[in-house]
């Protein structure tokens, strides 16, 4: 549980559908058209309006927490043309940014577990929502020692990822969803959602819980390091069969809402099955190759501009 989930639950609890759809149409409105029997292009994810979703934004506090980093107006963008992605966009208007601080692409899905772990479901396929991508940005911020550039970043992240989080969570609760699901693209994206998130096959757990053990105490607990380290495929797998370099695996991760799949991440035998692929994984790295190719980089040490040679090619 983050540290902002029963603040945000006692807010979830005081918004009401009316405030979260205001400006919707009335059924009187309504053509006689598909919207009336399903998909609406008004509605963000068939529920929110625009104002409704500012309205949650001002409630939940995430327009002050970036107001605090100097973003003083925002406008909100949506996309709900595409009934099976809906888009979402922050930017700020003062000062002006041309590129957002939020994006956000997600859709209405169905979890379809394959055997044997769809066996341990009672229920399935489960409507969840997928997060497909998701980029919180400060594009007004320069990348500092404290802050270098992680993979895929062009910009230092806004430090929201939480507040987001339990936002999204929260859309679950509202949509009567199972689940919050989305595969990382890198392996601090996975350290950074394990909070909350597990990978839904055991397997991939036991990995990537082999790789937290092995990789971060050799590298100072520096999730910048593991992850550049993991991406410049300067990792290995000393149980593998073969003696070839660890390649990130882009694997579903879960953070589960409903109480069927909470009871899945919490058997005995999910556990088991993360448990003998821990043990399974002996994971190395040549600590002094990546020190060297940080300090080429200009990452450690930090050095803004080797950092620029290279960070947006």
């Amino acid at each position: 549980m983050t540290q902002y989930r029963e603040r945000y639950e006692q807010i979830y609890g005081q918004l009401t559908r009316a405030e979260l759809q205001k400006g919707s149409r009335g059924l009187d409105e309504l053509s006689l058209g598909p919207e009336l029997f399903g998909h609406d292009p008004e509605l963000w994810l068939g529920f929110y309006t625009l104002e409704g979703l500012r309205t949650a934004l001002e409630e939940y506090g995430l327009v002050d927490d970036l107001r605090r980093l100097g973003f003083e107006e925002l406008d909100i963008e949506i996309g709900t043309s595409d009934p099976d992605e809906q888009l979402f966009r922050l930017h700020s208007t003062t000062p002006p940014v041309e590129d957002p601080l939020v994006e956000l692409l997600v859709r209405r899905d169905f979890l379809h577990p394959r055997a044997p772990l769809a066996d341990r479901i009672d229920q399935a396929p489960l409507p969840v929502l997928t997060v497909t991508w998701l980029m919180l940005q400060n594009p007004c911020a320069p990348f500092n020692s404290r802050r270098p550039p992680l993979p895929g970043q062009e910009h230092p992240g806004l430090g929201v990822g939480l507040q987001v989080l339990e936002m999204l969570r929260n859309i679950c609760l509202r949509l009567d969803l199972a689940a919050l699901v989305t595969v990382p693209s890198y392996f601090h994206n996975a350290f950074f959602y394990s909070e909350e998130f597990f990978h839904f096959d055991p397997r991939r757990q036991g990995t990537f819980l082999a790789i937290c053990r092995d990789l971060m105490p050799k590298l100072k607990n520096d999730v910048t390091a593991a992850s550049w380290a993991i991406y410049w495929e300067m990792v290995r797998d000393r149980n593998a069969d073969e003696d070839s370099p660890f390649r990130w695996f882009h694997e579903l991760m879960v953070a589960p809402v409903a109480d069927g799949l909470v009871d899945y991440f919490q058997a005995s035998s999910y556990h088991r099955d993360v448990q003998q692929s821990l043990t399974s994984h002996r994971f190395d790295v040549d600590r002094q190759a990546v020190k060297d190719k940080m300090r080429r980089r200009g990452l450690r040490p930090f050095d803004p501009e080797k950092i620029q040679t290279w960070i947006n090619t």
